[in-house]
């Protein structure tokens, strides 16, 4: 293949996928093209995605229950109702959600430690393990992307990705709940 051809072929090939795009058709004009910074945000979430899809599949569950698992993960054991307020979904639906999680056996439920009218849904180990076993080379090359940056950078990265965490969760919490 000549370089122009690779030349050609490149520029038929998306830029976060790295798939082909259709002959003659050109990608929608996002409100952020032409800004560097945000395309790279683009490319992170169209590319989180990915991995949330190739994780799910690894893991035999969906991406809702996925995300539930990274609740558990990120805050430990929770109650149906508190899993149900962080996916934004009824009680009813994270009822479903954790039956199906344990009959994959990646969560069990415990008795609540002060409330005995409550269950408490907590990852299996194994699971975590199988999980983080996926995210790990992923985990490993951002921190050290993250341990190759001088202190003031870091200072200046960590404190834009506070703003945007901040933009995403107020857009968040102008959706309307479960």
């Amino acid at each position: 293949m000549t370089s122009s051809a690779r030349g050609s072929r490149r520029a038929a090939m998306s830029p976060t996928t790295g798939r082909d795009r259709l002959p003659g058709r050109r990608p929608v004009e996002s409100p952020g093209a032409g800004n560097a910074v945000m395309e790279r945000l683009q490319e992170v979430g169209v590319l989180t995605r990915v991995v949330e899809q190739g994780l799910s599949g690894a893991l035999g569950i969906n991406a809702t229950d996925l995300a539930a698992m990274e609740h558990l993960t990120t805050d430990g054991p929770l109650t149906a109702k508190d899993l149900a307020d962080r996916l934004r979904v009824s009680t009813a639906a994270s009822t479903h959600i954790v039956d199906r999680l344990e009959k994959a056996g990646h969560i069990v439920r415990r008795p609540h430690p002060t409330d005995r009218r409550k269950v408490m849904v907590e990852p299996v180990a194994e699971s975590m393990d199988r999980l983080f076993g996926h995210l790990r080379p992923l985990l490993r090359g951002v921190e050290g992307l993250v341990e190759a940056l001088a202190p003031r950078d870091r200072d200046v990265v960590e404190a834009f990705l506070a703003g945007v965490v901040q933009v995403y969760t107020d857009t968040a919490d102008s959706f309307p709940q479960g």
